[in-house]
């Protein structure tokens, strides 16, 4: 299934939603503030998380993480698998509250 990971998030009113601070792990810095929140953002954002309920998380499921991110970095429109959503709605349900789950979750469906 293609996803147009280019797309946009829109509030509960139909305003874009925006991204807020991330620490960037590299330079110590803010970076990502007020940029559009897109299906790539909230998905790779989620997808290279790491959650307390995953502390004994396998290097090969965080391998298999990484790599899906880099597909969905590198492509607008990536082909992903159906276990590829699975995970993408998984992780994004975790780390979002119920509006940004609830427009990921429409788009990947």
């Amino acid at each position: 299934m293609n996803i147009n990971v280019t797309q946009k998030l829109q509030d509960l009113d139909g305003t874009p939603m925006v991204t807020g601070k991330q620490l960037c792990q590299v330079c110590g810095q803010i970076v990502g503030e007020n940029e559009p929140l897109t299906v790539r953002v909230t998905a790779v954002r989620s997808l290279s998380a790491n959650f307390r309920d995953e502390e004994g998380l396998a290097g090969e499921e965080k391998v298999k993480r990484f790599h899906l991110a880099l597909k969905i970095t590198d492509e607008d429109e990536p082909d992903l698998k159906a276990e590829d959503i699975v995970l993408i709605k998984k992780v994004v349900g975790k780390m979002y509250g119920p509006v940004v789950v609830g427009r990921m979750w429409a788009i990947l469906d």
